[in-house]
């Protein structure tokens, strides 16, 4: 030991650290084999695109170590029971695993690229006005590249933001079995509406995300409505393996007033990271012509051209960039966007409501580094909504969203997907008559006075 402390100083420094930690890889290496051996995942198919980026040393840390260290001796006791389910509220997972954002504040990130709706609703052509909105639809996948998991909301649970143009947004958690969230948005230009259901299926070292929802967006111009389908998603490599996520299959997009549609196809990853990110298609008018032609890479850009019939780029027709992703913060522990980082930030907010996602104490602790507070207050939350609906049984209440209201038998337009179980919700609008609040101190919001219940009485003993 004292002559490879010695070898760490000087030049020799740099080849003593990368002789320890191929040392180190090695040994993670072999426990891995004989821990996959012992607990029957030998079989499972390990995918990484930057395989070879890993071998050249371009990307491997002691970090990475860790978290795969974390993973199998969480995972090797908790996921082999749950190959094939559901997990999407199954799973109580460590805070180690998971990122200071939740599902409804995850929701919010397609709010960051808004100025491509605005220009939309002031565009007259039909199909250029049409390709905008299909930008829009893939700008939020340049998000989608965190493996980390968001915290599940409580019942009740709400996220607002105002951004944009004018833009306020609103999301509530408003069943928790099945969780479903809803959201709206709106300003002089759109109006956004989502009824989020995603379901998932454990494969046993990836996890498939199945959208399932309601996506909504009306020009307030034209009065035209979109609908949105958008494509599957991949998590790879949760159990062994550097976690990455992927999107794949279909994504598509009608216009039920004009009878347009648009079809992206987007490319699943292949071996060494062919394809990766890649996306294909067209807006077809009401006849099924070829119209605009898309492509790009969904966590990049987007790109649009007049195309001919046969769907080959016309003449002389000039390449649209119709949306670049905006440039992310260089080593971010948790690879947040600066628009996340807005999304979680306290500083120069109106007031939000008690039942805001900025106030529970579980994820402010986490977004501090304070992993054991965060860990006890998630486990206190949970509880708590335990209780609520110990006491709703008890007194045989039933539990009303306060901002949106379910429908029994909504309109259904052609391609959305009817979901068994799901209902519809739509936005009351009460939310946009109730007086905005003044600015508040961003220590009195962050982690601070949450209350998304039912009966706050009876949390006081908890």
């Amino acid at each position: 030991m004292a002559d490879a402390g010695a070898a760490g100083s000087g030049d020799a420094s740099q080849p003593a650290a990368q002789s320890w930690y191929q040392w180190g890889a090695s040994m993670v290496t072999y426990a891995q084999q004989q821990l996959n051996s012992f607990m029957g995942w030998e079989d499972l198919e390990v995918v990484d695109p930057e395989a070879e980026k890993a071998k050249k040393g371009q990307d491997a840390t002691a970090t990475g170590l860790l978290e795969q260290e974390r993973k199998q001796a969480w995972g090797t006791k908790q996921f082999q029971q749950y190959i094939g389910a559901d997990v999407t509220s199954l799973l109580s997972v460590p805070v180690w695993i998971m990122e200071p954002f939740t599902i409804l504040q995850k929701a919010a990130e397609i709010m960051e690229y808004t100025e491509l709706l605005d220009a939309a609703d002031t565009t007259e052509d039909e199909f250029d006005r049409f390709a905008l909105v299909a930008a829009y639809c893939v700008s939020p996948f340049g998000a989608a590249e965190r493996a980390w998991k968001p915290f599940n909301p409580i019942l009740g649970e709400t996220f607002e933001l105002e951004v944009g143009s004018g833009v306020r947004y609103l999301a509530e958690q408003v069943s928790h079995h099945p969780p479903i969230c809803a959201a709206h948005a709106q300003n002089s230009h759109f109006r956004y509406d989502l009824v989020s259901a995603p379901t998932t299926r454990f494969l046993g070292n990836s996890l498939e995300v199945y959208p399932y929802g309601r996506t909504r967006i009306t020009l307030v111009r034209t009065n035209e409505v979109y609908t949105l389908v958008p494509p599957n998603a991949m998590v790879h490599n949760i159990v062994i393996g550097r976690t990455w996520v992927d999107a794949y299959g279909p994504m598509t997009i009608n216009c039920h007033t004009t009878g347009a549609k648009c079809r992206l196809d987007f490319k699943p990853c292949g071996w060494f990271g062919y394809g990766r990110y890649e996306f294909e298609g067209f807006v077809y008018d009401k006849e099924g012509v070829k119209r605009v032609k898309l492509t790009g890479k969904w966590s990049q850009y987007v790109d649009a051209v007049r195309c001919d019939p046969e769907g080959a780029p016309l003449p002389d027709a000039p390449v649209k960039r119709l949306w670049t992703c905006d440039a992310k913060p260089v080593g971010d522990y948790y690879s947040f966007t600066n628009f996340a980082h807005k999304l979680n930030s306290s500083e120069g907010i109106r007031a939000p409501l008690p039942s805001d996602s900025r106030r529970r104490p579980d994820r402010a602790n986490l977004a501090a580094g304070q992993m054991a507070a965060a860990g006890s207050e998630k486990v206190r939350l949970e509880e708590m909504q335990r209780a609520e609906r110990r006491e709703r049984d008890k007194r045989s209440d039933s539990w009303t969203p306060r901002w949106f209201r379910k429908v029994e038998q909504p309109k259904l337009y052609e391609g959305e997907l009817e979901i068994e179980k799901v209902p519809f919700w739509e936005f009351t609008g009460e939310y946009l008559e109730k007086p905005q609040g003044d600015v508040a101190k961003a220590e009195d919001v962050n982690g601070k006075g949450f209350c998304p219940w039912q009966y706050a009485d009876i949390h006081e003993k908890l």
